[in-house]
């Protein structure tokens, strides 16, 4: 099998929980601006999917046995709490819409990925 790039990058949302110590109001405005970003996407047709992802996770891990462990607390910098997957042509253009994501200003990181077709020879 061979990976092959796709023009699908994929944005993983870190920074802790969705749920901060925001007040409802201020929560209430963070999540307008964020629909207003995907809007503002969808218009452009680039926009492909965004999901939030639950705090319940699990590690598997492989080698000689197999271990199941809890994942990364949901309070870690380091938690993904979703995803975004965005449709453009280079990494600097997936780069540049995440520059313009209004979650930066409320503390989350986006880490950029391009997604790839798995192809079979």
């Amino acid at each position: 099998m061979k990976a092959e790039p796709t023009n699908q990058y994929m944005f993983l949302v870190r920074g802790g929980p969705c749920h901060s110590t925001a007040s409802p109001e201020q929560m209430q405005v963070q999540m307008t601006e964020v629909y207003t970003w995907i809007d503002e996407l969808t218009k452009k047709g680039i926009f492909s999917a965004a999901q939030p992802l639950t705090s319940e996770g699990r590690v598997v891990s492989g080698g000689n046995s197999v271990t199941v462990s809890d994942g990364i607390s949901m309070e870690s910098k380091e938690s993904v709490g979703g995803f975004f997957i965005v449709n453009v042509a280079t990494m600097e253009e997936a780069v540049d819409i995440a520059r313009n994501s209004p979650m930066l200003r409320h503390g989350k990181q986006l880490e950029v990925r391009q997604i790839a077709a798995l192809k079979c020879d």
